[in-house]
């Protein structure tokens, strides 16, 4: 008997704990206004469909976005590109984790059962 309670108590709290927001909820937070990038994607996008019909959106999207690159409304145009982190390589340690370290053993760890040695 105890145990269905603990169940049924644990299986509503999760359902409280993981419930998302109500349709209620996103109605009333305002949308968020597009950035300079998004309208020239848009801007760009249905004439570059009509001038390329059947291109994949990947390559549509990599042409935008060298137009981008040196387009009047671009407010970094000119600048250097950020540096990119070199990727992970698959299988090795991550550089964040750290290895710990065992202290160093005893000076009483030492002297045990080496007497025999001197």
């Amino acid at each position: 008997m105890a145990k269905s309670a603990t169940e049924s108590t644990t299986k509503a709290a999760t359902k409280r704990a993981n419930a998302k927001t109500s349709k209620a909820d996103k109605e009333d937070k305002p949308k968020r206004a597009p950035s300079a990038y998004n309208l020239f994607v848009q801007a760009h996008m249905k004439e570059w469909k009509e001038a390329h019909p059947g291109a994949p959106i990947k390559e549509a999207m990599s042409e935008i976005a060298a137009m981008w690159r040196e387009a009047p409304e671009n407010p970094n145009r000119g600048k250097e590109p950020k540096p990119r982190k070199p990727k992970a390589v698959a299988g090795a340690p991550k550089a964040s984790r750290k290895k710990k370290q065992t202290p160093p053993p005893s000076s009483d760890a030492e002297n045990t059962g080496d007497a025999s040695d001197e």
